[in-house]
């Protein structure tokens, strides 16, 4: 397989990185300390503007079987995969960052003839809204077009879950336990597995049955909401919580910025100021707050804005983190959830790459496993009860789409050709796993 990357930036590069052992891989770069980088892989490197016929003729793009468009730039990403479509590229994979090019986090099978079209900084806000009221929540994925939700939480001292066994919990009805990840360990959970603090669980269920386990790892009572940043993050962040009852203000030091969200925004109070100004934190109580989220554009700020805020008072911080090497960092320092936009459009594009018949997939604890969601194509599986599937070890089926329907399974469920598993397992036992139902 020939897989041809405009663009060796974070991204690009560690998509290089990651192909280029069991694929040919060519990359696109036009700077010349990038491309030498990229160049110490094992991959060709074509030095030029990946919007140009001739570069993309040189790296072979009508032989390509993949290719991604990762640059920094929206329109040269755009360009390139319109062009790479046209020469013969078998699959378009484009990433923009300006939502004005597509409405939603992830478009398959766009209208302008891309496969897939990826918006980092939608998907990340939407991510980010969702952690907003669920206690200790620090990611959540959907599956199947919002069919069945996973959000990952942390426990902390203070929760009512800790010290307890996985069969004392009084989970709502369409809710499963799926994984836990403790001290760099992945543990498969059963009723007598104890939850401890510090451990980091997968829960899956339906939308209306996550709603609930507020009940079960404590109320939030999130009430206040304060966003740094008015930018692409923060305004649709905005934009989803203002559909809320919560309090939120929305901090930025532009007033143009200002201006054109008040615009839209109905209940969020859209403050001018310095976000790092202690003074103005202290003003508008920002240590009050239950929820403070920093999205702005830059790194340090962001980190600054949460610890300053945890300081004062607030009790949960969510930073927007444009360099992924960093998520763990912010995470050891105080900061409840580092989301970055750049890990996400890497592993949406793995997904795609790796895994082509996998609808969704998402990771689990801090990377060493997955959620997939696989569809059984096996008809000798039909009528067989989940406690008869050999599965391998450190694997669990935690969901079962059929139709319009979700089911939360347990060991006398029958699964059905057709039926789509979402199925919890390690990264090595993947293949594995979907050769069972195949």
């Amino acid at each position: 397989m020939l897989i041809v990357i405009a663009g060796a930036g974070e991204v690009g590069y560690n998509l290089a990185k990651d192909l280029s052992h069991n694929y040919e891989v060519i990359v696109i770069e036009s700077d010349v300390r990038k491309a030498d980088e990229v160049s110490n892989l094992n991959v060709e490197v074509v030095q030029g503007n990946a919007a140009t016929l001739d570069v993309l003729k040189k790296a072979r793009v009508d032989e390509a079987d993949i290719f991604l468009a990762v640059t920094g730039h929206d329109e040269v990403n755009l360009l390139a995969g319109l062009a790479a479509k046209k020469l013969g590229a078998k699959k378009t994979i484009v990433r923009v960052g300006n939502p004005e090019y597509v409405n939603k986090p992830i478009m398959k099978d766009h209208p302008m003839g891309y496969d897939l079209v990826i918006c980092p900084q939608l998907a990340l806000a939407s991510a980010m809204a969702n952690l907003v009221t669920i206690p200790g929540a620090v990611d959540f994925v959907s599956f199947s077009g919002g069919k069945i939700d996973m959000i990952e939480i942390v426990i902390s001292p203070n929760s009512p879950v800790a010290g307890k066994r996985v069969a004392e919990l009084n989970l709502p009805e369409n809710i499963i336990l799926m994984a836990v990840y403790r001290n760099g360990d992945l543990i498969v959970p059963r009723g007598d597995t104890e939850l401890l603090e510090g451990d980091r669980i997968a829960v899956v269920g339906t939308f209306e049955s996550i709603a609930k386990i507020k009940e079960v790892f404590g109320d939030p009572v999130v009430r206040n909401v304060v966003i740094f940043g008015g930018g692409v993050v923060g305004s649709y962040v905005a934009r989803i919580l203002d559909k809320s009852n919560l309090n939120i203000k929305l901090i930025d030091s532009n007033p143009e910025v200002c201006e054109n969200l008040c615009r839209f925004l109905k209940r969020t109070r859209v403050i001018i100021g310095d976000a790092t100004d202690l003074d103005l934190l202290v003003e508008e109580e920002v240590g009050k707050s239950d929820v403070v989220i920093a999205t702005t554009e830059n790194d340090g700020k962001n980190l600054l804005i949460s610890l300053l805020s945890k300081n004062l008072g607030a009790k949960k911080a969510i930073a927007k983190v444009d360099k992924g090497s960093y998520v763990n960092l912010f995470e050891k320092v105080g900061v409840d959830a580092a989301l970055s936009p750049r890990r996400i459009t890497y592993a949406e594009v793995l997904k795609q790459l790796r895994f082509m018949h996998v609808e969704t997939l998402a990771e689990v604890g801090m990377g060493e496993a997955a959620v997939l969601e696989v569809e059984v194509k096996n008809e000798k599986l039909s009528g067989i009860k989940i406690k008869d599937i050999e599965l391998p070890k450190k694997s669990i089926i935690g969901g079962i789409l059929r139709g319009d329907e979700c089911l939360i399974p347990r060991g006398e469920t029958e699964i059905r050709a057709g039926d789509r598993l979402l199925v919890f397992t390690t990264w090595d036992q993947i293949e594995e796993v979907e050769s069972i139902f195949e």
